[in-house]
C-alpha cells in the first residue's frame, strides 16, 4: 500500500518517516539556544553555523509495511504537546476567571451608589479602553511574537530585554496622543457622541484623575506579555489572586468609607493599576533573575529599529477592532427597545463568559508556537497547531452545546422577564454559531500571529467584520426586520469568514519551515548589539620620554 507523503505531513505524521529529522529538543523553560546550535538538523543540512536548513519535500511514495517498522516518535510528541498548552492555559483561564470576578466585585459597590455614579464610570471606562488603553495593548502583541522566538532563538538572552526596552519607549511615545485626546474628552462625547453635558463633565473629570496612569498601564502590559512570552503564566495568576483582596479592600475604602462616588471609583482604579505594575517590578526583581540574565541596562538600540516592532504592533493595534464586534451589536440593539436590549446583555454575559477557555488556549499556543518557530522546530509547530486545535475543539463544542441544550436555564436565571427571557432562547442558536466560529478562530489566529503574520490577521479581521458581517447584519435588520437575530447572523458570517480565511491559510498554505526561516531573519534584527558611547571623541597624545609612554585622553 502506497501513501504519498504529502498526505502524511499534513497531519504532522511526518514525524514517523523522518526520524533523522528531529530538532534537538532542548528545554526553552530553563535556557536559551545558542546560535549555533539553533539549527542542529544533520540530515537536512550538511553545512554549519546559523543557516536554517531547508528541509527537501517530496511526494515519493512511502510502503505502509516498512513505515510500520519505523520507530514512532508521533504519540510522544503528541503527549508532550498537550502537556505543554495544558499546563500553559489552566493558569491564564484561571486568571480570566478571576479579573471576571473582580469586575463583578467594582459593579456590586458602584450599584449601591446610584445610576449616574455607574453611568459616568461605565462610560469612563469605555473611553479609555476605546480612545487608548485597547491600542497600547494591540500595539504590544509584537512583544508575544518577538520574545516567545528570540527565547529559543536568540544568541543572546539579553536581546529578550531590548525587545521589551524597545515596548517601553515606543508605548511612551504613544501615551503623548493619548493624553492629548483624553484632554478634549468631553467635547468629543458631547459634539460626537451625543452625550449629556452633565454627564460628559463628570466623564471628563474621572478621566483627568485616572489620565497619568495610562503609561504605567502600558508598562505592566509589556512586563506582563514578556513574562507570558517566556512561559511564566503563573506569574499573572498569583498576581491576580494576591491583588483581588486588595481590590475588594480598596473598593470599600474609596466607595463605601470615603463614599467618594465615582471620583473615588477614579482613585481605585489609580490603586488598582499601580499596584498591578508594583507587584510586577517586585516579582522581576526577587522572583527572576531578569536584572542579570535578560536585562542589559538602558540601551541607545531601544531608540532605533522600530521598523520590524511596528511592523508587528501595527496590525495588532489594527486587529483590536475585531474585539469591538460585540460592542457595536450592542449599540445596534439600542435602536431595538428595551427587551432586544436585555436578551442582547444575556447573551453578550454567557457569550465573554465561555470565551474565556479558547481565548486562555489561544494565548498558550501563541506562546508554544513562537517557542518552537525561534528554535527552528517546523514539525513541532505544526504538530502543536494540530493538538491545540483538536482541544479547542472539544471546549468550544462543550460550551456550544451548554448554550443551545440549557438556553432556557441560562435566560432564566439572568431575568424574570418573560419577554426578554424568549428573546434570549430565540437569539441563542445564532449566538451558538457564533461562539463557534470566534472560538475557533482565537487558535487560527494566536498560531498566525506566533508566527508574524499580524498583516494577514488584520485584513482577516477588517474584510470579514466591517466589509462584510456588520453590513449584512444591519441589511437583515431594517431590511427584512429580523431584529437581533439579524444583527447576530451578521457577527456569526463575519466569524465563519474570517475562520475559514485562516483555516485554509494554516493547512493549505502556511510553510512551516520557511516561516522558521523568516523567525530567524525576524529575530537577528533584534540581537543586542555593541552599544555607542554617548562621547567617542578620542584624544592620542603622544611624546617621547626616557619610558616612551602614550596617553590616551578619553573625553
Amino acid at each position: 500500500m502506497q501513501i504519498p507523503t504529502r498526505l502524511l505531513d499534513s497531519w504532522g505524521l511526518r514525524y514517523i518517516l523522518t526520524m533523522q529529522q528531529r530538532v534537538n529538543d532542548d528545554d526553552e523553560f530553563t535556557h536559551l539556544l545558542s546560535k549555533n546550535n539553533k539549527y542542529n538538523n544533520k540530515t537536512l543540512s550538511s553545512g554549519g553555523g546559523g543557516t536554517p536548513p531547508t528541509p527537501a519535500r517530496d511526494d515519493s511514495a512511502v510502503d505502509l509495511n516498512e513505515l510500520t517498522k519505523q520507530p514512532n516518535p508521533y504519540f510522544e510528541d503528541i503527549k508532550q504537546e498537550a502537556v505543554a498548552i495544558i499546563n500553559y492555559t489552566w493558569p491564564l483561564l484561571i486568571t480570566f476567571v478571576v479579573g471576571k470576578g473582580m469586575g463583578l466585585v467594582d459593579i456590586w459597590f458602584l450599584g449601591r451608589l446610584g445610576s449616574e455614579v455607574m453611568a459616568v464610570v461605565s462610560l469612563g471606562n469605555l473611553w479609555s479602553t476605546v480612545a487608548g488603553l485597547a491600542f497600547g495593548n494591540g500595539l504590544l502583541t509584537a512583544i508575544d511574537t518577538l520574545v516567545s522566538q528570540a527565547f529559543t532563538g536568540a544568541s543572546d538572552p539579553k536581546t529578550l530585554g531590548i525587545i521589551l526596552q524597545r515596548g517601553i519607549v515606543i508605548m511612551g511615545f504613544l501615551a503623548l496622543p493619548i493624553w492629548f485626546l483624553w484632554i478634549y474628552t468631553e467635547p468629543i462625547l458631547i459634539n460626537i457622541m451625543g452625550q449629556e453635558q452633565h454627564l460628559a463633565h463628570l466623564t471628563q473629570t474621572y478621566i483627568f484623575i485616572i489620565m497619568p496612569l495610562v503609561y504605567p498601564v502600558f508598562i505592566s502590559t509589556a512586563i506582563r506579555k514578556f513574562l507570558q512570552s517566556l512561559g511564566h503564566m503563573r506569574v499573572t495568576m498569583m498576581m491576580i489572586l494576591v491583588i483581588f483582596p486588595f481590590n475588594f479592600l480598596s473598593n470599600l475604602l474609596f466607595l463605601r468609607v470615603l463614599d467618594l462616588g465615582y471620583i473615588g471609583a477614579a482613585f481605585h482604579f489609580v490603586f488598582f493599576h499601580a499596584a498591578i505594575l508594583a507587584i510586577y517590578i517586585l516579582f522581576l526583581s526577587f522572583g527572576t533573575k531578569f536584572w542579570s540574565d535578560y536585562w542589559p541596562g538602558w540601551r541607545t538600540q531601544a531608540f532605533r529599529n522600530w521598523e520590524p516592532f511596528l511592523k508587528l504592533g501595527i496590525p495588532g493595534m489594527v486587529s483590536v477592532s475585531s474585539e469591538w464586534a460585540f460592542e457595536v451589536c450592542a449599540l445596534l440593539t439600542g435602536a431595538l427597545g428595551k427587551t432586544s436590549l436585555a436578551g442582547q446583555s444575556i447573551i453578550l454575559s454567557v457569550n465573554s463568559l465561555l470565551l474565556m477557555i479558547p481565548s486562555a488556549l489561544s494565548n498558550a499556543v501563541a506562546v508554544r508556537v513562537g517557542h518552537h518557530a525561534g528554535a527552528n522546530r517546523p514539525l513541532k509547530i505544526q504538530t502543536c497547531f494540530n493538538i491545540s486545535l483538536v482541544i479547542g475543539c472539544i471546549a468550544i463544542l462543550f460550551n456550544a452545546s451548554l448554550m443551545y441544550f440549557f438556553k432556557h436555564q441560562i435566560a432564566s436565571y439572568f431575568s424574570i422577564d418573560n419577554e426578554v427571557v424568549q428573546a434570549a432562547e430565540h437569539l441563542m442558536p445564532v449566538a451558538v454559531l457564533s461562539h463557534i466560529f470566534t472560538g475557533l478562530s482565537a487558535v487560527f489566529s494566536a498560531t498566525l500571529n506566533a508566527l508574524g503574520k499580524q498583516p494577514v490577521v488584520a485584513a482577516f479581521n477588517i474584510s470579514s467584520y466591517y466589509a462584510v458581517g456588520l453590513p449584512f447584519g444591519l441589511w437583515m435588520t431594517y431590511s427584512y426586520d429580523w431584529g437581533l437575530i439579524g444583527v447576530w447572523s451578521g457577527v456569526a458570517m463575519a466569524g465563519f469568514i474570517k475562520c475559514v480565511g485562516e483555516g485554509v491559510l494554516l493547512f493549505f498554505v502556511i510553510d512551516w519551515e520557511a516561516e522558521c526561516r523568516r523567525s530567524s531573519q525576524r529575530i537577528g534584527t533584534q540581537e543586542l548589539t555593541p552599544d555607542l558611547p554617548c562621547v567617542t571623541a578620542t584624544i592620542v597624545t603622544s611624546y617621547n620620554s626616557n619610558n616612551n609612554n602614550s596617553k590616551v585622553f578619553n573625553e
